[in-house]
């Protein structure tokens, strides 16, 4: 049998990453709300829960009609680094490679020095130049 805490944590984690969390907040209080008041009327917990459905219902009708506005929340899709990326990481992981096999452990500050200037040029070529469609 479903608590109401139930009901607001399942409602949760099926809107999450959907609409934005303050939005996630506002429907929670309002469905908390509801459920108390309802509650206060006479009416059961578990009728109340049972009256209102799914809460994986609920959260797929919400989060379809807030895609439906155009300034609402849209969740970030993961930034890929592409091709040029990946060819930079293997080509520096070898250049590392190599260059501690030719010099050796004494010159390992400045070979790591190097390499910590070339992952700070790389997040910047990410940042600037890395994330144009």
């Amino acid at each position: 049998m479903m608590t109401r805490d139930d009901f607001l944590k399942e409602l949760r984690i099926f809107l999450q990453g959907r609409i934005s969390q303050v939005k996630i907040n506002e429907h929670l209080r309002y469905y908390e709300n509801y459920i108390i008041e309802e509650s206060r009327k006479g009416r059961s917990e578990a009728e109340v829960l049972e009256s209102l459905g799914s809460p994986r219902l609920i959260a797929k009708t919400i989060a379809e009609v807030m895609d439906e506005d155009a300034d609402d929340f849209q969740p970030k899709k993961p930034h890929s680094h592409g091709k040029a990326g990946r060819i930079f990481g293997v080509a520096a992981v070898c250049l590392f490679a190599v260059l501690l096999w030719r010099i050796g452990i004494f010159l390992l500050p400045f070979l790591a020095a190097v390499f910590m200037t070339g992952a700070i040029l790389y997040l910047v070529y990410l940042i600037f130049s890395g994330n144009k469609k």
